[in-house]
């Protein structure tokens, strides 16, 4: 049985690339022999889950839920462009519209990792509305 299981172990996924299985051979010695001469291929295993990591999936639905536009963008880019994208696409002006996530209105120096944003996370679109100032008797 142990034959079979080493012999497993060697053969690459489809799925993977052969740099992938090597950086993941590799990491499998560095745990193993308990030394430090592979501890940068611990590292570069990492920063490859964090590129896998880096894109986030959101959806951007109008107040009426009539509309649903999904976006994948980079958990570290301003969502200004996000904001550009849909208005172009739906022939409106920015400052025409309110983007709201969470109940926070969106910024255009907001980030999906500052807000804490994750996969399939709904962003709300408001008619930007002016006015309705207090009366005053």
């Amino acid at each position: 049985m142990s034959g079979d299981e080493e012999a497993s172990k060697s053969l690459p996924s489809t799925s993977e690339t052969t740099e992938t299985n090597n950086i993941a051979e590799s990491t499998e010695q560095s745990t193993e022999g308990g030394g430090d001469t592979n501890a940068g291929a611990l590292e570069v295993t990492d920063d490859k889950a964090a590129a896998a990591d880096e894109y986030i999936r959101l959806r951007v639905i109008t107040s009426d839920m009539t509309n649903e536009v999904h976006f994948r963008v980079k958990a570290a880019t301003a969502l200004v462009r996000l904001k550009r994208s849909y208005c172009s696409k739906l022939g409106f002006q920015v400052d025409e519209l309110r983007f709201v996530f969470d109940g926070h209105r969106i910024t255009d120096d907001d980030t999906p990792k500052k807000l804490g944003m994750i996969n399939d996370d709904v962003i709300e679109i408001y008619q930007e509305r002016t006015g309705g100032g207090m009366q005053c008797l």
